[in-house]
């Protein structure tokens, strides 16, 4: 096997006449040598190609300078995380490692999501940030991180199970943008279409939508629950089967103006059941969503939904790593929350008088 070829440390000391000793100071940025021999040393790596070899330094540290990123670009949404997460990383000099699940597979498999735990553990990661999905799937076996002081961010969850921080969106902020942009469009009667039970962020949105619906007068929340896909490959046989539970409702509740999607993704399939009904949307049913995805603008009409900052999620999901990982962030695990803002398109309207 051909190994491939490093400029060593002790070349650069042949060509500046410099010990091996100081070469390796000053490339460590240690103190001591004077201005001049850190220059001689800096300009003669620059010229010959030095490149660091950030492994020696971990090994010496006990820091990887690496954080693992369980976390799928499962989305746009997602994708913004994961842009968040690695900028913020590089911006420190970190190392991000992304590992996911098999996204060939129609479910997701333990056994594959533990071999990527062992992959992370086997490479010294200083931290680890995990989707929902990963927090609860393999929550038994997050111990194997908490056991070595690895500290883990979960984002958009929150799971008793695993010592973790979390970045989440403000759900109540989120459920009084959709309310009060709802109920001001005099819409009293109202469908939510919310993700899986058991589900952190599935469940705290819905939560939060009740409560605040509850504070206005005369408001009424019917919900169906929908299971996301496992991948986005399986999104349209979702869409299917979730348009036609959505139509079944609807058709048995005529008085729903409004629809509440949980996730934009969802709202594709409220838009599907329409159709099989002939409701116009907005004329006969308002519909507003949850994440403003890349495909939002472009339905047909384009939707309001709530735009959350998934690149400001990823950033401060990084920022949390780092500081724990640095002994700078202690004490017990906290949580996080990004703001959203409300996008208003055309898929809502003042209250149609049935």
């Amino acid at each position: 096997m051909v190994k491939p070829k490093r400029l060593s440390q002790a070349a650069i000391a042949k060509a500046t006449g410099l010990s091996r000793a100081t070469v390796s100071l000053v490339l460590r940025g240690g103190t001591g040598p004077s201005e001049a021999t850190q220059a001689k040393v800096l300009a003669a790596a620059a010229r010959m190609g030095y490149q660091r070899n950030d492994l020696v330094l971990s090994i010496r540290s006990g820091k990887s300078k690496t954080v693992g990123v369980l976390a799928e670009p499962y989305d746009s949404h997602w994708r913004d995380i994961c842009y968040g997460i690695h900028d913020r990383l590089i911006e420190s000099n970190h190392l991000p490692l992304f590992l996911w699940n098999n996204h060939r597979l129609p479910v997701y498999t333990e056994d594959y999501g533990c071999q990527q735990i062992q992959r992370l553990l086997s490479r010294w990661v200083d931290g680890v940030i995990l989707w929902p999905f990963f927090a609860d799937l393999y929550a038994k076996h997050l111990h194997e991180f908490q056991n070595r002081n690895i500290p883990v961010v979960i984002i958009d969850h929150a799971n008793p199970q695993v010592v973790a921080d979390s970045v989440q969106s403000d759900e109540a902020e989120i459920a009084e943008l959709i309310v009060g942009h709802l109920c001001g469009l005099e819409h009293r009667e109202i469908l939510l279409v919310s993700g899986p039970a058991g589900v952190g962020w599935a469940d705290k949105r819905s939560h939060a939508i009740h409560a605040e619906l509850a504070k206005v007068p005369g408001a009424v929340c019917h919900e169906v629950r929908i299971t996301l896909p496992p991948t986005l490959s399986h999104e349209p046989k979702m869409t299917e089967d979730a348009a036609e539970l959505i139509a079944d409702t609807l058709r048995n509740r005529p008085g729903i103006t409004a629809t509440i999607a949980s996730t934009d993704l969802f709202a594709r399939a409220v838009y599907m059941a329409a159709g099989k009904l002939d409701w116009g949307i907005p004329e006969r049913l308002s519909v507003i969503g949850v994440a403003d995805l890349n495909f939002a603008a472009i339905m047909a009409p384009p939707l309001t939904t709530i735009r959350q900052d998934g690149y400001a999620i990823g950033r401060q999901a990084a920022q949390i790593e780092l500081e724990r990982s640095a002994g700078l962030l202690s004490g017990p695990p906290r949580v996080f929350q990004v703001g959203s803002t409300l996008i208003e398109r055309q898929s809502t309207a003042r209250r149609c008088r049935l």
